[in-house]
C-alpha cells in the first residue's frame, strides 16, 4: 500500500471505496499466499511520521460497520498502520479501534463494530 493513499483515507480525501479499488488485488494477493501455506505480505512504503487520530480511526471503523469496506481490506489497512514506523496514534483509544478492526480471527459482528466505535468517538 502506498502510504500517501493510507494517509488520504484517514484524512476524509479519499473515499473507502477507492482505496478498496486501489488495494483489492494486493491485499487477494496476500491472502492467496497464507492460504496456500506461504507467507503474506503486509507492505506499505514508507512517509513522514503522521498521527492516527480518533477521525481516522472513525473513518476506518464506519467504513467496515456501514459496508463500504470489507472486513479483508479493513484489517489490512489496520495492519499497515500497525506495521508502519510511520503511524503513532492519537492516544489508546485510537490504538485500541485500529488493533479491534486488525485482529483477523474472525470478523467482528455489526453489534461489536458499532460498540468499538461508540468508544472511540464518545471519548472526543
Amino acid at each position: 500500500m502506498k502510504y500517501e493513499t493510507l494517509v488520504q483515507f484517514l484524512d476524509g480525501t479519499l473515499s473507502p471505496e477507492t482505496l478498496a479499488g486501489e488495494i483489492a488485488d494486493e491485499v487477494a494477493s496476500c491472502n492467496e499466499a497464507l492460504k496456500s501455506g506461504d507467507i503474506g505480505h503486509i507492505v506499505i512504503s514508507d512517509g513522514p511520521p503522521k498521527i492516527v487520530t480518533r477521525d481516522g480511526g472513525q473513518r476506518l471503523l464506519e467504513a467496515f460497520a456501514y459496508n463500504r469496506l470489507p472486513f479483508e481490506l479493513a484489517s489490512y489497512v489496520a495492519d499497515c498502520i500497525i506495521m508502519s514506523d510511520d503511524f503513532e496514534f492519537e492516544d489508546d483509544i485510537v490504538r485500541d479501534a485500529i488493533h479491534f478492526i486488525e485482529d483477523d480471527s474472525r470478523p467482528p459482528t455489526h453489534e461489536e463494530t458499532l460498540e468499538a466505535l461508540s468508544l472511540l468517538v464518545q471519548s472526543t
